[in-house]
């Protein structure tokens, strides 16, 4: 059985909330001879990331991404307590960026780091930056490896890495936020990126001959975009009326379809704040691609998208901020 058709079986086992022929099916390429590490790096993570891909395409609901990311880490503990047992050399701390609930990630890292040989803690989803610092202080790891699946976590990703930075402990990035621009992790003070275990593996390798350099200095993020990141909930409320005009469509939509839009406006002044503080405008322009994508497979046009843009940007506050030029810039992707 090839490696696709793995990932198709699985994937068909974990929508349909079948966590018992999930987890034979994970132990039984374990029988064969197919590593842990490969198990889940060649197919759960695969699997996962096709249930993103089909809820985004409307193929699915959250209910059913909800229940096929539940077999899957119902698969990952039974894969973890299977032996045999690795030769441990080193240990690492796996974390997930504050604010980060996407927790798959970063569990898969985890159980990847310790069949590969390295001892590894998984403090799971969103753990506030002061506790992972006392962590750290108390076991003193080789690295802390953190995982960030959406750019809204940035400012969560540096606050753990200034507390591991002050503790002289390096940082090694990792997740979805980062797979077409490493080049972001280094921004935000991660001391590698790793795509993938095998890397994450030769970058430890490497660290135990020859330690990175590591700032104390913290890095200190914007003031100013944190307070619209802040408001973004109250920025998307203003919006909607003006919108309303905009879009005249939207006075048929339901209390939900209302609620839905307000999100959608608010994840455009989060997704413009991270924009700005990794100075880079193609994570916005990324954002709205995927949002117009995400949308029109739910039938709601580009139109809408460009009209909510828009509507944002006849707020003052945003319109003369750090992140007003992206907004004309977004305006003229969607003309």
């Amino acid at each position: 059985m090839g490696g696709r058709d793995r990932v198709t079986l699985f994937v068909d086992r974990a929508v349909s909330g079948q966590t018992g022929a999930a987890i034979d099916f994970t132990i039984q390429l374990l029988d064969t001879g197919v590593s842990k590490v490969n198990i889940i790096g060649d197919v759960m993570a695969p699997a996962q990331r096709q249930v993103g891909d089909r809820w985004q395409r409307g193929e699915i609901t959250v209910a059913d991404e909800h229940l096929a990311s539940g077999v899957t880490e119902s698969a990952l503990y039974a894969l973890a307590s299977a032996p045999p047992a690795p030769r441990l050399q080193g240990s690492v701390v796996v974390a997930c960026a504050p604010g980060d609930w996407h927790s798959i990630a970063g569990h898969m890292i985890a159980e990847q780091l310790q069949a590969g040989g390295v001892a590894t803690a998984f403090l799971g989803a969103s753990t506030p930056a002061a506790d992972v610092g006392r962590f750290l202080a108390k076991y003193r790891p080789d690295a802390l490896a953190v995982t960030c699946a959406l750019p809204l976590f940035f400012t969560g990703f540096t606050e753990l890495t200034n507390a591991a930075h002050a503790l002289d402990v390096p940082v090694i990035a990792g997740g979805r936020s980062f797979d077409e621009h490493p080049e972001w992790a280094i921004r935000i003070g991660a001391d590698a990126y790793a795509p993938d275990v095998a890397r994450a593996l030769e970058v430890l390798a490497e660290w135990r001959v020859t330690p990175p350099r590591v700032s104390p200095e913290p890095i200190v993020t914007d003031v100013g975009l944190s307070k619209l990141e802040a408001r973004a909930d109250e920025f998307a409320a203003r919006a909607i009326t003006e919108l309303t005009t905009r879009f005249p469509t939207m006075t048929k939509y339901t209390p939900r379809q209302l609620q839905r839009t307000s999100e959608d406006l608010a994840y455009m002044v989060r997704f413009a704040a991270a924009a700005r503080y990794v100075d880079d405008a193609a994570l916005f322009a990324e954002f709205l691609t995927w949002l117009v994508d995400l949308l029109e497979a739910r039938n709601v046009p580009k139109a809408a998208v460009a009209a909510g843009l828009e509507s944002l940007r006849t707020l003052p506050e945003l319109r003369d901020s750090e992140v007003g030029f992206l907004f004309e810039a977004g305006l003229t992707l969607l003309a």
